[in-house]
């Protein structure tokens, strides 16, 4: 399977699949505070707690986090960070002054959230990701109730 295909698999189902918005924050607090040396551990307890949803190929499903966790595993993590990310997301981040990093994502349909005191640069990416998925989800499921 190639990567195009693993990357499609991996948000058409993501995206779309529900959430709990207040797990999803948490998780995002947990990896702004992870330390630098930690981000392994981070994207192993990120993928593991990502809901494709129901009715997903398992293979594409496999793939997609096995392309993750293996970036991680090199050391590749702001790699492994991007990869998770849409690519119809935006996003963009860097390091302030005091050492803290920073980072926003702007999902498809304009969802945004940010980071702004993680102690990594992937972790950041990843911790304004997830509390945009959180807020996708929030404002998904107001529009069905209305």
């Amino acid at each position: 399977m190639g990567a195009e295909k693993r990357h499609k698999a991996w948000w058409n189902r993501l995206v779309s699949g529900p959430s709990n918005a207040e797990k999803l924050h948490t998780l995002a607090d947990w990896c702004e505070n992870l330390a630098a040396t930690d981000q392994r551990a981070g994207f192993g307890k990120v993928i593991d707690e990502l809901d494709f949803g129901p009715g997903v190929d398992a293979a594409m499903e496999r793939a997609a986090r096995q392309g993750v966790v293996l970036l991680a595993e090199s050391g590749a993590f702001e790699s492994a960070a991007v990869a998770l990310i849409p690519r119809s997301a935006i996003y963009s981040g860097g390091r302030m002054a005091d050492g803290q990093y920073v980072a926003q994502v702007i999902l498809q349909g304009g969802v945004a959230a940010h980071s702004r005191a993680a102690r990594s640069l992937s972790m950041a990416w990843v911790a304004a990701l997830v509390r945009a998925l959180a807020r996708q989800s929030v404002e998904a499921n107001a529009a069905q109730v209305n």
